[in-house]
């Protein structure tokens, strides 16, 4: 298990990709944040200006937006770092070993927490510095709402990757993989439930589904908001981890 992470480690430290990604990631989410400026109009609800809002509020506004980008980075990062190893067939010098294919794939969940704290910490740097320079506001806000908000992104958002990992284990191609995750970075299937649920009434099944979570508003001083992310994120972790390691036990090798 260490010796298969630190191949991953070695892999992730070194991947030009990744690198690319959240210079790519960062250039625009600060220019999206100049396009807010020049287009500001007051905020339905409530009347606030998004110059005034604070760190937590952006960062709600930003994640609320279809389609969103991290989500979309997260896939393409967790689609590649997969099949670069699996396309190469390096795997099948380790994978006759015991134990390797479970501990494989929970070294590629690991790093693949890695990356999205990468990310997560990349738009607040951004964010932070685009509303620094273009709103003059760099107001944080409540601290402890902030980190709350941090943290239960981080584990939603780890589930969509461990998601991503399963369909790509699954499809065993790089473009069905990375389409697939595209149409749920969209929230296809959410809006689709949404409009049955609309159709039969008294059903909220679309509530606790994971991109709907992640794109949904929550208020993190409420204690039943806390628990529906939480618990939204990690049953969403603990199956399709589950699932992958599974698969990949009992997968053929080509």
């Amino acid at each position: 298990m260490i010796n298969l992470f630190k191949m991953d480690l070695h892999r992730f430290k070194n991947n030009k990709i990744m690198y690319l990604l959240l210079v790519i990631f960062s250039a625009f989410e600060i220019f999206g944040i100049f396009m807010m400026k020049q287009y500001e109009q007051p905020m339905e609800q409530g009347g606030t200006s998004v110059s005034s809002m604070n760190a937590s509020d952006f960062i709600q506004l930003v994640l609320s937006q279809t389609p969103s980008w991290v989500l979309m980075y997260v896939t393409v990062f967790s689609v590649y770092f997969y099949m670069s190893e699996y396309n190469s067939g390096f795997y099948k010098n380790y994978i006759s070993m015991n134990n390797a294919r479970m501990y494989s794939v929970i070294s590629k969940i690991l790093i693949l927490g890695m990356f999205t704290l990468l990310m997560l910490v990349t738009m607040v740097i951004s964010d932070l510095i685009g509303r620094t320079i273009f709103f003059n506001n760099a107001a944080i806000g409540d601290w402890g709402y902030f980190v709350k908000l941090l943290v239960g992104q981080f584990l939603l958002h780890w589930a969509f990757s461990i998601l991503v990992l399963f369909i790509s284990i699954v499809s065993r191609s790089m473009i069905t993989s990375l389409v697939i995750g595209v149409v749920l970075a969209l929230n296809v299937p959410g809006m689709v439930v949404g409009a049955l649920e609309s159709l039969v009434g008294n059903i909220n099944l679309s509530s606790y589904l994971l991109v709907n979570t992640i794109v949904s508003t929550k208020d993190f001083n409420n204690m039943n908001d806390v628990i529906h992310v939480a618990s939204v994120a990690i049953i969403f972790m603990l199956i399709f981890s589950y699932i992958a390691v599974r698969y990949k036990v009992k997968e053929d090798l080509r």
